[in-house]
């Protein structure tokens, strides 16, 4: 017995189903409606009975639906769910040009797919596009602090000449913002004063080198040196600041600088 006549062709087979697939976020997806239908292929006599008595049947409309899905899936990877129309339209586009497609016993003549997205799936895209752009932000902003920072160490640091004249000529820059014209003067000697190269910060390096290996007898004795020197030369201030600190010395309440 068969289900029809050789050579007549059968009525087409038609499903539709509504199914997720993922988009080019991992944690989003749309909701994808398709509509299928499938030609059993007359050719093939598909009604009779085989050996054991079971009906050879043509291939099963599931089979349809998962070589759509997967050209669905294949074609939203590359959409992220808040661009559903431009989505919608290429994966009818990319399905069409492979239809008719042909499986075994039978033909998927047509593929329709509508897509949409929930409500939670659009506000997390919304979020997450917040994020990536707030990332993309932050980013500039610390590659224009690099920058900054680069330039001061290469430029206002090694040569503050050039800086100063940097500040006063320079009004828009987009390495960041820079002190104005006005305050170059002021900027310009503190880089000057903090210079790696500058005498203070090369004596200061020197004196912390040495008061580390000196006992505190020697320690003493250095300290009076210096403020004997601070006397002579008119900086009394600074001398009685240096005898306080002889001072404490002595009784031992500055155990870095007696070597303790």
């Amino acid at each position: 017995m068969t289900l029809w006549r050789r050579g007549r062709k059968p009525p087409p087979l038609e499903y539709n189903w509504t199914d997720r697939v993922n988009s080019v976020d991992a944690h989003l997806a749309f909701s994808a409606h398709i509509y299928l239908t499938v030609h059993p292929d007359p050719e093939r006599r598909t009604g009779e009975a085989d050996a054991g008595g079971a009906v050879v049947v043509p291939p099963s409309v599931s089979q349809a639906a998962v070589w759509a899905r997967s050209e669905v899936e294949e074609v939203t990877r590359e959409w992220d769910v808040l661009h559903r129309h431009a989505a919608q339209h290429s994966v009818n586009e990319r399905v069409g040009q492979h239809l008719p497609h042909t499986l075994y016993g039978a033909v998927v003549g047509s593929v329709t797919v509508a897509l949409s997205v929930s409500e939670d799936d659009t506000r997390a895209a919304h979020a997450l596009q917040q994020a990536h752009r707030e990332a993309h932000l932050d980013e500039i902003a610390r590659r224009q602090a690099a920058a900054t920072l680069r330039f001061l160490r290469e430029e206002c640091f090694d040569n503050p000449a050039s800086a100063r004249l940097f500040l006063m000529l320079n009004t828009n820059t987009r390495l960041g913002v820079f002190p104005s014209a006005q305050q170059a003067d002021e900027v310009v000697a503190e880089v000057t004063r903090w210079h790696p190269d500058s005498l203070w910060v090369q004596v200061a390096k020197t004196l912390h080198t040495v008061l580390g290996a000196l006992t505190p007898g020697q320690t003493e004795e250095l300290l009076r040196v210096l403020a004997a020197a601070l006397h002579s030369t008119g900086h009394s201030e600074q001398a009685h600041n240096l005898d306080d600190l002889r001072s404490r010395a002595d009784r031992g309440e500055d155990g870095e600088a007696t070597g303790s």
